[in-house]
């Protein structure tokens, strides 16, 4: 099977020929910093809950290896991302039918700065860092849309996705980043009902802008704790395979998820 993607598309090619295991160092994927790490018994249950996560995404790609119902070049490369950041090799097989179709509607015209944002930077995590890889970048990171959500903090996740591909210089981090950390320790703990993505938005800012670090005053909160707890304890487990984190709907499971893997990453 593996031998006839590759066949099909230089994308797949790219992802294959190798045979190394998927990339994970790109801008949006888990970059651990220092600070009070999970003690043993959490991080056992944190590698559970992401392989449980992954197994679940893999068992619910379309068949045309797309994710989600509507938006779906947006649910693809949110699940492509997760799967290809999470270091199980085994997923290799859903990840280039991710990739097959996400080069498929490349030509289609995206209205979604943000989602093109994700595309890139999923696909910048599943392939092979050879020129092949740079040249299929560059293809999907032309722009001539308006783009209906575009505002500063969008126009800066395209500009550090354009950054992690190579494509651009790094933006510079900016002041309000260091405000919501402040804000963010000075409320801490967030509220219970916490969407998968605002954990991960949460761990990425700690990691990123704090180092690792969330204090409030001069003691360190521990940040990692209470985010891994509630993400293990908010992960259902499905009737067929893996565990989910639930939502109003399937397209909803589906992006909760795959923050959730993500989140669980970072931690």
């Amino acid at each position: 099977m593996v031998c006839r993607l590759s066949i099909m598309n230089p994308l797949v090619l790219l992802l294959f020929c190798a045979a190394m295991p998927l990339r994970a160092d790109v801008t949006v994927a888990p970059v651990r910093q220092s600070g009070a790490p999970l003690d043993t018994s959490l991080r056992n249950e944190v590698g559970h809950a992401v392989r449980q996560a992954a197994d679940w995404l893999a068992a619910h790609q379309n068949a045309d290896g797309s994710w989600g119902g509507t938006n779906r070049v947006r649910f693809t490369s949110l699940a492509l991302l997760a799967l290809s950041v999470s270091h199980h090799p085994g997923f290799s097989e859903p990840c280039a039918r991710a990739v097959l179709w996400l080069d498929r509607d490349a030509t289609n015209r995206l209205d979604s700065l943000d989602t093109q944002a994700w595309r890139l930077l999923a696909l910048l995590s599943a392939l092979q860092d050879t020129t092949g890889r740079t040249n299929a970048l560059c293809r999907f990171a032309k722009t001539t849309n308006t783009h209906t959500d575009s505002n500063d903090e969008t126009a800066r996740f395209w500009a550090e996705a354009l950054s992690a591909a190579g494509l651009a210089t790094p933006p510079p981090d900016p002041p309000a980043a260091r405000d919501r950390l402040a804000r963010v320790a000075d409320t801490w703990p967030p509220p219970s009902a916490l969407s998968t993505a605002t954990a991960w938005q949460l761990a990425h800012l700690i990691n990123r802008t704090g180092g690792g670090q969330l204090v409030r005053g001069n003691t360190p909160l521990d940040w990692r704790t209470d985010l891994t707890q509630r993400l293990i304890n908010t992960q259902r487990r499905a009737s067929d395979v893996g565990g989910y984190w639930a939502a109003p709907t399937r397209d909803g499971i589906i992006a909760e998820t795959a923050f959730g893997l993500l989140a669980l990453l970072e931690l």
